[in-house]
């Protein structure tokens, strides 16, 4: 079986001969065996990403890192990269605590997809655990009276100030949640 190295460049890292007018964006991936270069691929309007942590509260400094480097290359603006920041640790906490129930030898598994939509920009992100989690859509309002004093229980209503909640699935492997955010 032949292995082949995956490169992933940043369009402006790579001059080419006759090959002008680059869409903001884009990247050059790259095959190669042995040293020979084989094929390019240009991919347009979009960059992905994902990050696998180990299921530990320890591991937000890290998730802290990659969505700082994430922002930078992708121009966020200070102020979405602290919406953002809040939201994916929020939802990374919940995957650790409910999802996962803390078992450090579980994984979390996030995953962001910026993309050009309708003339503007939106980020996908998703959050996937390897537990039974919970459901979203099932969380009693944290504004309601009686929960007002609870000492928990306002993340995802939180999150949804910042975030548009796509959905929920689970299957065996676990609990995916899917949000929507608009970079500026």
């Amino acid at each position: 079986m032949k292995k082949y190295l995956l490169a992933l460049k940043n369009k402006d890292s790579v001059k080419r001969p006759g090959f002008a007018g680059c869409v903001q964006n884009s990247f050059v991936v790259t095959f190669q065996r042995q040293r020979s270069w084989k094929k390019e691929l240009y991919i347009f309007f979009m960059a992905a990403y994902n990050l696998l942590l180990s299921s530990s509260y320890d591991e937000c400094r890290k998730l802290q890192d990659f969505l700082d480097v994430m922002a930078d290359r992708e121009g966020f603006s200070k102020a979405f990269l602290h919406e953002l920041e809040f939201v994916v640790k929020e939802a990374f906490v919940n995957a650790v605590k409910h999802g996962n129930c803390e078992d450090k030898t579980a994984v979390v598994n996030l995953r962001f997809e910026h993309v050009s939509e309708n003339g503007g920009q939106a980020l996908f992100v998703e959050v996937a655990d390897s537990g039974s989690g919970f459901a979203v859509h099932e969380i009693d309002n944290p504004t309601t009276p009686s929960l007002l004093m609870k000492s928990s229980g306002r993340g995802v209503f939180l999150m949804r100030a910042f975030a548009e909640i796509m959905g929920q699935e689970s299957d065996e492997d676990g609990w995916r949640l899917r949000l929507k955010m608009r970079p500026f």
